[in-house]
């Protein structure tokens, strides 16, 4: 009725770690002798720990070889018995049926010890008798360790291996526990599959009954059959099939086959009744591995291969997909998908992952917490650009059939041409503490002045928002994506390649603090210097932040000096709080479309200044006009004599 044979295990070949551990005189070793002879006769001159043994592929059903550990139970091992543990894909637990203490050292001692080492791998349970024969029996073994089952969900199975014949068994149940592994399908505390294991099941389901109405009748049950090299199921088969779902799960049936509900049910089933083999053949055939993500030879990890300064963006055909989902789901809520349908969109994805930062709060926001259009595409646009694979993978789910991305051209090359064709360009957001870089992401997409989105965390922060660029490079909006900078107390900057990232930098201040002005400057400078030392130069701004608040004297023919000493604009004067933005995102993004303006004259700065302290004996007169040595020109200069 519900014959699915097993296919081979299509994962790594590497070797599963089988560590053997337990009290003293528990077996360890003579499990590991008896698993290899299968005979009861005592074994000679056998040592207090057996080296490494290999127990070869064809011993098991999923052709993996398997590599048992044995271990010491003197006091003074105890170090090498935790490092083993910690690198084992599998325990072998072991105790003696007729001592009761060793049973009690399991949930005294080891089963503690393995979760505070937070030791997450398959346990089983190996007991044998010395002289009590009234146990050797399976059922014997499962009640007197039901109690220990219970409070420690992480153990597998039981074994009673009195009987040698049986020690292989628990070795192969091991390597079956790591190959087949329960954890990423099955809940044993609600005894339900896992969010994760619905939705790649149910991706499978849809997969299989495209053709049929999204209804698995006959011919999608053979269809699966198929996809996992199992023989077509017979009309009778069918029909039993679909008669004990119904009697099971009324819901599981309608007229016309099997549901979701029953598909899903029919899983259960089978992990329920020690055949969850059969569900991951079904799962590594349509492309999952063992964290139910797609496997790498199911995403096109060449198709976003690129150097530092290029990014990944979506094509225009991807694009035209995903207004097209966002239309089929919108349909009755008025250019507005609320969280439910937010969350259909990826009911069979691995997970939302615009349901965690740094996506949860990148976006505006309607007042029920839907997304219109413009947020919608932002947030594809985001994930695109720092996570393509994440982003391939939901297409994928979403059965998007053709090529997703495209890779843009060399920012080098972009300042060559004097322009970008990007359609997402990335903002970085420099600035000292209390500079106002949160109020300003969060006035970018639309959230209250106060909101502490960010709640103090030291974690960067996206912020994404469609922007007009006002014709200048035509009259398609632009997406721009804000990432507030968080600076380290030594001053530590990003990466080369972080910085590779970014097309263009804004670097704001306390326009009333004037030490703020000057940690923004100084900043400026290191990341200006920074960037160009690596070829990865890029516009940078200066934004005076806080102009509700008086400035401090001079401000303004300080900044401007400075900055017009420098080669870039005058800061641009905004107040979050009133929001007046002085027009800031459109020039952001005008700035980012011409890659060759408004970068930072730091090098040439730095060789005025060498030329100028060599000339001892030129006069320099500010007040002529002669030669202007600015701000800027001076910090570099002190800069360079500390280094």
């Amino acid at each position: 009725m519900m014959r699915m044979l097993g296919l081979g295990y299509s994962g790594s070949p590497k070797p599963v770690r089988i560590v053997v551990v337990g009290e003293k005189g528990t077996g360890k070793t003579s499990l590991i002798i008896a698993a290899l002879n299968e005979s009861s006769q005592p074994q000679p001159n056998i040592p207090p720990v057996l080296p490494y043994t290999t127990f070869p592929s064809e011993w098991f059903r999923d052709p993996i070889p398997a590599t048992i550990i044995d271990t010491s139970s003197k006091p003074e091992d105890r170090a090498k018995v935790v490092k083993e543990v910690k690198e084992a894909d599998a325990i072998v637990l072991t105790f003696v049926v007729d001592i009761a203490e060793t049973l009690d050292r399991l949930s005294e001692y080891w089963l503690p010890l393995f979760r505070q080492l937070e030791v997450r791998v398959p346990i089983i349970i190996a007991g044998c008798s010395v002289t009590n024969r009234e146990y050797h029996n399976q059922s014997g073994m499962e009640i007197i360790t039901t109690s220990i089952r219970e409070q420690y969900l992480e153990i597998e199975t039981c074994f009673d291996w009195s009987a040698h014949h049986i020690a292989r068994k628990v070795f192969w149940y091991a390597q079956h526990a790591v190959t087949n592994p329960v954890g990423p399908i099955y809940d044993k505390e609600t005894s339900s599959l896992k969010p994760r294991c619905v939705a790649a099941l149910t991706r499978v389901y849809v997969l299989s009954t495209r053709d049929t109405d999204f209804i698995l009748n006959e011919a999608g049950l053979n269809n699966i059959q198929a996809q996992c090299c199992y023989e077509p199921l017979t009309p009778s088969q069918s029909r039993g099939l679909i008669d004990f779902v119904q009697e099971r799960s009324p819901l599981g049936v309608d007229e016309n086959g099997i549901t979701i509900e029953g598909f899903l049910f029919i899983n259960k089933y089978l992990v329920e009744q020690g055949r969850i083999r059969q569900v991951w053949n079904i799962l590594r055939k349509f492309g999952y591995n063992n964290e139910l993500r797609l496997a790498d030879d199911m995403i096109p990890y060449s198709s976003f291969k690129r150097m530092s300064d290029q990014s990944v963006e979506l094509s225009d055909e991807a694009i035209g997909f995903l207004r097209g989902v966002y239309k089929n789901l919108d349909e009755h809520s008025g250019n507005n998908l609320g969280p439910q349908m937010i969350g259909f969109v990826f009911q069979i994805s691995p997970e939302n992952p615009w349901s965690i930062a740094p996506y949860k709060d990148a976006s505006e926001k309607t007042d029920d917490g839907g997304l219109s259009l413009e947020a919608f595409l932002s947030l594809w646009n985001l994930l695109t650009l720092i996570d393509p694979a994440r982003s391939l993978e939901c297409l994928i789910c979403l059965c998007y059939p053709s090529s997703a991305v495209r890779i843009t051209r060399r920012r080098a090359i972009d300042r060559k041409e004097q322009n970008s064709d990007r359609r997402v360009f990335q903002c970085f957001v420099f600035g000292p503490k209390n500079a106002g870089k949160s109020a300003l992401l969060n006035r970018f997409i639309g959230r209250p002045y106060d909101d502490d989105n960010n709640n103090g965390s030291n974690e960067e922060r996206y912020a994404v928002n469609m922007v007009d660029n006002d014709g200048v490079t035509g009259d398609v909006k632009k997406t721009l994506v804000l990432k507030e900078i968080q600076m380290q107390e030594d001053g530590f900057l990003p990466s080369n390649e972080a910085l590779g990232a970014c097309d263009v930098a804004i670097f704001l201040y306390d326009s009333s603090d004037e030490s703020s002005w000057k940690r923004a400057i100084d900043l400026l400078v290191k990341v200006a210097t920074a960037s160009e030392d690596a070829g990865l130069e890029f516009p940078c701004l200066m934004v005076a932040a806080k102009t509700d608040l008086d400035s401090f004297p001079e401000a303004n023919q300080e900044a401007t000096r400075a900055t017009q000493d420098i080669g870039i604009e005058a800061p641009i004067p905004i107040s979050s709080k009133m929001g007046d933005l002085d027009n800031l995102f459109p020039k952001i993004l005008t700035a980012a479309e011409h890659p060759h303006l408004c970068i930072p004259e730091i090098k040439s700065k730095k060789k005025r200044s060498r030329k100028l302290m060599k000339r001892s004996l030129m006069v320099v007169s500010i007040g002529t006009g002669a030669v202007i040595v600015g701000l800027v020109s001076f910090r570099l200069y002190a800069a360079r004599k500390q280094r």
